[in-house]
């Protein structure tokens, strides 16, 4: 009997798929998204070229969850993009002499939210960067057209974040000289650094700013950022802050920054702030919402 009922049931089942036809259309579709003018201008001057993708558009796999955030507005984006590809992207180009650099370096991935990323401790993320990999871009939201041909504001919110994390992935694939560390030794203070120091006193034990003195890395990066982008007059009034003993450290720290940047990527950070000061200065007639 149990022979039997398994032939039985074989035999049903082979007559029953002999009679299946299957559907000779698929049922995965391909989904058409039209592409609005901003879609377009990030895959031509961004995609195209250095094979970058932006994301301004919400995607909660992108954001970080351990912060309540919102979305970035269009017209904030569209800001965003043309300035990102007018002071970050460019002043590279011109001054490495093709978009090979940033096309073998910069992140593939940039990711735009529109809030700020706030922390337990008071103070809030203004960026962040992934495994080399992707940059997200904090608060843009307030960017409007007052704020966006500000120097001095689109740099402490967006510029200096964007550079600082590009700093690292730099270093990150090919390190700088130890002698940084030595300069300041023991004296980085890790996630206390918001509450010893302020300006004035980060830059009288010989950090550029309080963040510097977290950790060497942050010290580094910190250093190179704002180096580029302040003038020579903001940086001076910047490192005098602290007194001759941490002008001298802080001078130290960037003379190796200077060779850093020049013996292993030949870029020479003096063309290279002077090309974003120029860039910055004509920020008043910089047209950042047109696409085409």
């Amino acid at each position: 009997m149990k022979i039997y009922s398994i032939l039985l049931l074989s035999s049903f089942l082979l007559f029953s798929c002999s009679e299946d036809a299957l559907d000779t259309d698929s049922v995965f579709v391909d989904k058409t998204v039209d592409k609005n003018d901003l879609d377009n201008y990030i895959e031509h001057n961004f995609t195209k070229d250095y094979n970058i993708a932006i994301v301004y558009k919400f995607v909660e796999a992108e954001s970080d969850l351990n912060y309540n955030l919102s979305p970035a507005q269009y017209e904030s984006s569209v800001r965003m993009t043309k300035l990102l590809y007018y002071l970050g992207i460019e002043p590279y180009d011109k001054v490495t002499g093709s978009k090979a650099f940033i096309n073998s370096y910069f992140p593939k991935l940039l990711n735009y939210i529109g809030s700020p990323a706030y922390r337990n401790n008071g103070t809030f993320v203004l960026g962040t960067a992934e495994g080399g990999t992707k940059i997200t871009l904090y608060a843009l939201n307030d960017l409007n057209e007052t704020s966006a041909t500000n120097a001095t504001f689109l740099n402490r919110y967006y510029f200096h974040t964007m550079h600082h994390e590009f700093a690292h992935i730099l270093h990150q694939t090919r390190d700088y000289p130890s002698s940084f560390n030595q300069i300041t030794g023991s004296g980085y203070v890790a996630d206390s650094w918001n509450s010893i120091y302020s300006d004035a006193t980060a830059a009288a034990d010989g950090f550029i700013s309080p963040y510097a003195s977290k950790e060497a890395n942050e010290d580094f990066v910190e250093t190179y950022s704002f180096y580029i982008t302040l003038s020579p007059a903001q940086w001076e009034q910047k490192i005098s802050a602290g007194g001759a003993a941490g002008r001298a450290k802080i001078e130290a720290k960037l003379d190796i920054v200077r060779a850093y940047f020049m013996n292993v990527w030949n870029i020479d950070l003096d063309v290279l702030r002077d090309e974003i000061l120029a860039r910055q200065a004509s920020l008043p007639d910089f047209d950042q919402l047109s696409l085409k």
